[in-house]
């Protein structure tokens, strides 16, 4: 074959390679990990799981235990060899429910496309002013069966799906060995009796208030078009406003964002946190940690959804008390019950 054919040919995969390259989508690669969650109230021990991308597995087993630190907070996280991979697009999971004493499951498809366009969107992390993004995917395991999963980074949580999984029955005999502990006799009323599982105080809490019901979960992520006002003494101005919502999702607002302070569909707030300077500028600080649960739920259900509704949080001139309030234009509730915590000079 002479010198001009073999160029002509070498020219020719050259030219298939690059329209074959053309032809396929380049997916973006992102660092994460996994953890679960679960209400301090009602514990649940991991059996298997996984969190599935095209080209890597978070899987998960017996080896994690007892989970219980909290709705939306994190459990124990795993590190992976693998630093760069895919947006996951499916999850699996399987787990007991000590409380309830029944075993959940469920097989789900993830919204890949949502979950890439987070990872690649990121926020601005006030802790340094610099962009960052998402590193974590929290598997929430809720009673009834509930599943919520979020993406988590420095100040922000955003939820990404909520799904619904079913009871499943999983005996001594069919577990496998690393799991086979769950079936000990008593096991379920040895480990709800530890003190560390279930802490006095929460412990405390359930024998004042009783346990949460089951259904609130899925109240927790009832939305409603809100913004937070803010009514400062000395011409004082808001710098930084932390979000924690009942729903476990977060975001952390400064600068621009915060000055338009737009109405968003956001879920009723467990806790917030302001930053601002007084007119010599002076930072302060101000904490509603928490809101007292029954009492603002009620109002934002009383207000609904019909009008935009502000969050008002009015100082009084010497900054040692704080009202706070939800209005919209035909209503205003003042709430009483929240706990609020000042702080001067903070710099």
């Amino acid at each position: 074959m002479s010198f001009k054919k073999n160029r002509y040919l070498l020219l020719s995969f050259i030219l298939l390679a690059i329209t074959s390259c053309k032809g396929q989508k380049m997916e973006e690669k992102f660092e994460w990990t996994g953890t679960v969650s679960a209400p301090e109230e009602y514990p649940i021990e991991v059996y298997k799981g996984a969190i599935i991308a095209n080209d890597f597995t978070y899987g998960f087993d017996a080896i994690w235990g007892t989970q219980n630190t909290g709705w939306g907070n994190d459990g124990g996280i795993m590190s992976v060899s693998t630093k760069q991979m895919e947006a996951p697009d499916s999850l699996n999971f399987t787990w007991l429910s000590l409380i309830e004493q029944k075993f959940y499951t469920g097989t789900w498809k993830l919204d890949k496309n949502k979950i890439s366009k987070l990872f690649r969107e990121g926020f601005i992390n006030t802790m340094n002013n610099q962009k960052d993004t998402y590193t974590l995917i929290k598997v929430g395991l809720a009673p009834k069966g509930r599943v919520v999963v979020w993406l988590s980074g420095a100040g922000f949580q955003t939820e990404v799906g909520a799904f619904q999984a079913h009871d499943t029955t999983i005996t001594a005999e069919k577990a496998y060995d690393n799991a086979k502990y769950m079936f000990k006799p008593n096991y379920i009323q040895l480990t709800l009796a530890d003190e560390m599982v279930m802490k006095p105080d929460i412990r405390n809490r359930i024998s004042q208030y009783g346990a949460p019901d089951m259904d609130i979960y899925e109240t927790y992520r009832k939305r409603y078009n809100w913004r937070p006002q803010f009514i400062l003494p000395d011409g004082g101005k808001a710098s930084t406003f932390f979000y924690s919502y009942l729903n476990g999702e977060q975001e952390n607002r400064t600068g621009e964002e915060l000055s338009a302070n737009e109405y968003a569909s956001r879920a009723v707030p467990n806790y917030v946190t302001l930053i601002w300077k007084d007119k010599p500028g002076k930072k302060n600080g101000l904490e509603i940690r928490p809101f007292d649960q029954k009492e603002i739920i009620s109002a934002f259900e009383k207000l609904g959804n019909s009008n935009p509704i502000d969050l008002v949080i009015k100082l009084n001139d010497s900054k040692t008390a704080a009202q706070v309030s939800l209005k919209n234009k035909d209503e205003e509730i003042k709430l009483i019950n929240s706990k609020i915590k000042i702080s001067e000079n903070l710099d």
